[in-house]
């Protein structure tokens, strides 16, 4: 190192020179240190905020075709009979007065708020498919959002479900009259399967699901939001099945509304 002299200075005045320059600098190294943390510290929020922002960069829409019963709240039982359900009061009265047909079944949660469901060729169906649909109806009612285990569902056929009220009855939009006797599955607990089966997201009783995979999650009702199960599910999902084709808005429609339990 080569150190610059003053030849107009004695060496006492030139070594008193860069004594008095050398404590300037080191009276500086404490701030230069602080400024130095505080600006990797800065940094490290930056990288944080940058990778928190790429994690929640939203999925890709994909755009896919759709059968009409994917409309609805829906899936097939373990011998391949479907079950439709309404989302809304509307269609609650799209299932019954368009799809409902003489040799299926409707059923309903014996809860209000709960969705109006059509099974299909229901006359021919087994105790177990039935059962199946009274989970999926269960599922599908209020009782979820209401963190409640189970719920008493009932079946009925299609000529016992009036769309008219008599006089005096007051009937609320998407709802209908039942005449007659109930077949009911009493303390039908609310517990379904979501997996990907073949190119579906698919949510379904578990019975129904395990024909077709053994790769699933069961949900239960639980706290927070739709929207709070619905980030934790696909990314579980995603983590199962890596190379399928799916986004979380396809998840969000199958979900029952409120929160859900992983199990």
């Amino acid at each position: 190192m080569k150190i610059k002299l003053d030849p107009k200075k004695s060496a006492q005045e030139n070594a008193a020179m860069y004594y008095e320059k050398a404590k300037k600098i080191k009276a500086k190294i404490p701030g230069l240190e602080t400024a130095i943390e505080q600006t990797k510290a800065q940094l490290e929020k930056e990288r944080q905020r940058h990778a928190a922002k790429l994690e929640e960069k939203p999925e890709k829409r994909i755009e896919r075709k759709k059968e009409w019963y994917e409309n609805f709240h829906y899936f097939f039982t373990s011998r391949g009979k479907l079950v439709i359900g309404g989302k809304e009061a509307k269609q609650n009265q799209l299932v019954v007065k368009t799809h409902m047909e003489p040799q299926d079944l409707y059923l309903h949660a014996d809860v209000t708020g709960a969705s109006s469901m059509v099974m299909k060729q229901g006359q021919q169906a087994s105790q177990d498919e039935k059962q199946e649909a009274a989970t999926f109806a269960a599922s599908f009612s209020r009782a979820w959002q209401n963190q409640r285990g189970a719920a008493d569902v009932f079946f009925v056929k299609p000529g016992q479900v009036k769309t008219a009220a008599k006089a005096g009855e007051y009937l609320a939009k998407g709802a209908f009259v039942i005449r007659g006797d109930r077949e009911y599955f009493s303390k039908t607990e609310l517990r379904l399967a979501i997996s990907y089966v073949g190119d579906k997201l698919v949510i379904a009783p578990e019975n129904a699901i395990k024909k077709h995979t053994s790769a699933y999650l069961i949900i239960t009702p639980g706290d927070g939001t739709k929207n709070d199960a619905a980030k934790l599910i696909f990314k579980k999902l995603k983590e199962m099945f890596p190379q399928a084709q799916f986004d979380i808005d396809w998840l969000l429609q199958l979900l029952p509304n409120g929160g859900s339990y992983i199990k």
